[in-house]
């Protein structure tokens, strides 16, 4: 009896084992002639994504950020990034201030202070927690790398601070995206 499949080829019609059998020799020839050619299996697994390469979290909250760029408390990554890989930034901070009406910036900056990223929240109610979320996408070249958080006031007469807890914590994410 031929056990009948459906035929992954051809939508639509099905396909007993035997002609599935018959084919599949010119099936692994397409295969290897066309979808192999241009790079081996090994470069195209180096083009994918790698995924997280550096991560760092607190539950400390920093605080008196006024008009002066503050580094974050413990939200500063080190890692060895390869040559031509595209890598993502991404900050998560729970902000909040002293006053109504302020606004903050939560920055992504490298190891010399340049900065690369920024997002900023108006606060209209004081003591109210807020999310800050900056996000980049670059591509910085093989060595070793340094990436933190900042934050600063833009605008208004409050003291900001993150809101960072067991619960919430604040974090810096750098995930390699691939080629």
């Amino acid at each position: 009896m031929a056990v009948t499949v459906p035929n992954r080829f051809f939508p639509g019609s099905l396909t007993d084992a035997d002609d599935v059998n018959e084919n599949f020799d010119t099936l692994t020839a397409y295969i290897n002639s066309t979808l192999e050619t241009t790079a081996t299996h090994n470069s195209d697994v180096a083009l994918l994504p790698k995924g997280k390469v550096a991560y760092a979290t607190t539950t400390t909250a920093t605080g008196s950020i006024t008009t002066a760029v503050v580094d974050l408390t413990g939200l500063s990554v080190t890692f060895t990034a390869l040559a031509s890989r595209y890598y993502k930034i991404t900050g998560w901070v729970l902000f909040q201030t002293t006053v109504a009406d302020d606004s903050f910036a939560v920055f992504i900056r490298d190891g010399s202070g340049t900065q690369l990223q920024q997002a900023s929240q108006h606060f209209r109610l004081a003591s109210v927690t807020q999310f800050v979320s900056p996000v980049v996408v670059i591509q910085p070249g093989a060595g070793s790398k340094t990436y933190k958080l900042s934050a600063q006031r833009l605008g208004g007469t409050g003291t900001g601070s993150t809101a960072a807890s067991a619960t919430f914590p604040s974090l810096i994410l750098v995930e390699d995206i691939g080629l």
